[in-house]
């Protein structure tokens, strides 16, 4: 059995591939460190690539760029392979969505594309990056190996150290469409998607330069005080200075540091003060720049200042209550795969604050842009790293070392964005026999030492696989700081009641007993979090549906005819609901939120919008953005505030009260409009021009009192038995409106059920 610990703290230290021996085991460790791209100092290759599909007649000469003026032209990043076998009509021999069975081992594509290296890059070092490779690629320049990876969604690099300024360089990835590692990273997702699936581009670092920095910002526990703080790297040719400036949002110095720095390698302690910073939030989501220079070199990015305790008493952000109201994000584009443009990738997180959502759990790594995005926008972002699905896997040492370099890429690339709130460590791995699990849990327990070496600051959660086979489902909560749990929460709720649970070691389903007090001396929290839930068949013009829920621990009589949209707003009343009113549970991601589906397949598009992918039509949207019915319900059922739909007058009395509880993280209710209209007709209260403002004292995370005032007319109606219609419209300090409730004010003997005629004719009075 390999020592966890020992081989953490040697991926860390390496530069290049090495050999290391742990527990008579030899791991093939590959470094993923970044290097700092400097600003200006990078040359974009997207664009148009030359394209060869495999077989190749002489696949040296092509490496070379021989011939490649004659090739299709692609633009990349984007889509060069592009399947989904369940959307043809003919079956495909040995066909495996997530093994690939189907492709050859040699299938692939080489692409090329020229560069001229800028003429003022002299006097340092020339990088070659490339952000995402799906979902493998080996690397060449000018004809000659630079080298490979085997990672489809984290970031690799290599120095240049033969290329020149002023030099023409042939730039060629052979591009492969499987590998041995390919389950890694979700290929059942992907509709065999293989491409560029982020930017590529060439960078210019000069000799005095950054070669790494980590920066923590933290937040202190009073609120009113934060700092930047870790260690910049810094290579220099000659006598230097460092300096690292805070600046607001408004461009406005509020920190700098500065020290000398001598010629060779010297890691700086650096520590920026800042009083009284604003807060980052999905709310608020303030930003703050942070710039660091050494020599002609400078470099920046964006930070936030948050602080997020989890406990057995709750979730607080900057010391409020918060809930992560989220989504399954399954990073895809109908037509460009993987690659999802940044304004398109904009246009989705919009449509996402329309519906409520305020936190994303990434099912892949999600790009860049993606991160960026969240950290603008105001999302929590629960990032996951990739190692999916790791049943015949998760316990072979020969997988530890990728998974390792998988971690590392993706921590090291995220790990100074505000928005990243939890590292999701893989996807669904539970060993697939009692004889291996003891492996198994062991590498589990590895990569969580791995990550709160390369970032300490986030906490982690290990995402468990649902109900299955002999499987009742799992609560994960023997490894990272938040529980987990997938799609069934019965477990959840016995533990709440009980204290100890039993879970399976394997999939053969030998189990063992975790109780309360042990997870929390092992290191839980106290908070959970589902990173799975819902999966709903929701095809947008299926009305009436004889399917309804994929998974639910309420079974649906299929042939009920009940209406889908009901049905869709019940169970999640009902599973949303548990965790919303739990103040242990840090929120939920309903799965998913898009469609992922190919516009086209080899015979054009047969169905005349989108062809699904694996997961079918479970989206809230389409795979165009387009909103379904379901998207309204989840809307409604996010809103930071729920509404009664019905409460009783009592006789004699001129308003009604009720409770609401406001989850918003920072904003007080006292600064929200909610804007009433009340009619006795009830029918035609939405033809009403009238209405009034109704204030509310609430905090956040607190309950406070709702009362509406009635007039003598409504009390007169009331009074009769009819009942009374008040919509509420809530409105944000922005402006938004989060949601429109209908509340029915009834008495407690109701004689009059309708509304009435409506009045019509050019005489009317409404």
């Amino acid at each position: 059995m390999i020592n966890g610990r020992a081989v953490a703290e040697k991926q860390l230290k390496i530069t290049e591939r090495t050999v290391f021996s742990s527990g008579g085991v030899d791991l093939d460790l590959v470094p993923a460190k970044l290097t700092p791209v400097p600003e200006g100092g990078s040359l974009s290759l997207d664009g148009e690539w030359a394209v060869m599909r495999h077989p190749f007649d002489d696949e040296s000469a092509d490496l070379a760029g021989a011939g490649a003026d004659s090739w299709e032209v692609v633009e990349q990043p984007g889509k060069v392979f592009y399947s989904d076998p369940e959307g043809e009509k003919v079956d495909i021999p040995n066909w495996n969505r997530i093994s690939l069975d189907h492709i050859d081992e040699n299938d692939g594509a080489i692409l090329v594309k020229e560069a001229l290296v800028p003429s003022e890059w002299s006097g340092g070092r020339i990088f070659l990056r490339f952000d995402a490779v799906y979902p493998a690629g080996i690397f060449h320049v000018n004809g000659k190996k630079v080298g490979e990876h085997y990672s489809g969604l984290t970031p690799v690099e290599f120095e240049l150290v033969n290329a020149n300024p002023g030099e023409e360089l042939t730039i060629a990835v052979r591009l492969l469409r499987k590998h041995k590692f390919v389950k890694m990273d979700m290929p059942r997702h992907a509709l065999e998607f293989a491409g560029l699936a982020q930017s590529a581009y060439l960078f210019f670092v000069p000799n005095t330069f950054v070669k790494d920095y980590h920066l923590i910002t933290e937040l202190h526990e009073s609120l009113v005080s934060g700092s930047v703080r870790g260690v910049v790297s810094v290579e220099a040719a000659v006598n230097s200075s460092l300096s690292v400036v805070l600046s607001d949002g408004a461009g406005e110095v509020v920190s700098t540091f500065e020290r000398a720095v001598a010629p060779g390698r010297s890691d700086c302690d650096v520590e920026l003060k800042i009083a009284n910073p604003k807060l980052w939030n999905d709310e608020c989501p303030n930003l703050y720049d942070v710039e660091i220079r050494v020599g002609d070199a400078s470099y920046s990015y964006k930070t936030g200042f948050r602080r997020l305790d989890l406990s057995p008493e709750g979730a607080r952000l900057n010391g409020n209550f918060v809930k992560f109201r989220g989504i399954n994000h399954l990073t895809f584009h109908r037509e460009y795969g993987l690659h999802t443009p940044k304004e398109w990738l904009r246009e989705s997180l919009s449509l996402m604050k329309k519906a409520n959502i305020n936190a994303i759990r990434t099912h892949f790594t999600g790009p860049s842009d993606l991160v960026d995005l969240c950290d603008e926008m105001g999302f929590y972002l629960l990032q996951e790293l990739p190692i999916d699905w790791g049943t015949n896997y998760i316990h072979d040492t020969d997988w530890v070392a990728p998974a390792l370099m998988r971690l590392e890429g993706a921590i090291r690339r995220d790990r100074h964005h505000p928005s990243i709130m939890v590292w999701s460590v893989g996807n669904e791995n539970m060993p697939e026999s009692a004889e291996v699990a003891e492996d198994g849990w062991n590498h589990l327990r590895t990569y969580d030492l791995f990550c709160k070496a390369l970032d300490p600051s986030r906490a982690t959660m290990f995402p468990p696989p649902g109900p299955a086979n002999k499987i009742k489902g799992i609560f994960e909560l023997r490894f990272g700081d938040v529980a987990d749990i997938h799609y069934s929460f019965k477990l959840q709720k016995q533990f709440n009641e009980t204290g100890r649970i039993e879970m399976p070691n394997s999939w053969e389903a030998d189990m063992t007993t975790i109780t309360r007090e042990e997870a929390l001396e092992r290191g839980w929290s106290g908070c959970w979090f589902s990173s799975e839930y819902g999966i709903f068949n929701a095809i947008p013009d299926v009305l009436n549906g004889p399917y309804l829920s994929v998974i639910s621990d309420k079974d649906q009589e299929p042939l009920s005819g009940r209406n889908t949209l009901d049905v869709f707003a019940k169970r999640l009343r009902n599973e949303w609901g548990n965790m919303r009113f739990d103040s242990t549970c840090l929120g939920g991601a309903y799965f998913p939120w898009l469609c992922a589906g190919a516009g086209k397949g080899t015979d054009g598009n047969p169905w005349g919008w989108t062809r699904w992918g694996e997961d079918a039509n479970w989206g809230v949207v389409t795979a165009d953005l387009l909103p379904k019915p379901q998207f309204w319900a989840l809307r409604v059922l996010f809103a930071p505030v729920w509404f009664p739909e019905r409460v009783t007058w009592d006789v004699g009395s001129d308003a009604v009260s009720f409770k609401i509880m406001n989850q918003y993280n920072s904003i007080n209710l006292n600064e929200c409009v909610f804007r009433t209209q009340l009619n006795a007709g009830a029918t035609y209260c939405s033809m009403m021009r009238k209405f009034s403002d109704i204030g509310v004292e609430c905090a956040p995370g607190e309950t406070g009192e709702f009362t509406i005032p009635l007039d003598e007319s409504l009390i007169q109606a009331l009074s009769e038995g009819n009942w009374v219609l008040c919509r509420v419209t809530m409105l944000d300090p922005k402006g938004f409106s989060p949601v429109t409730a209908d509340i029915q004010i009834v008495p407690e003997d109701v004689r009059i059920k309708g509304g009435g005629a409506m009045t019509v004719g050019p005489d009317a009075v409404i």
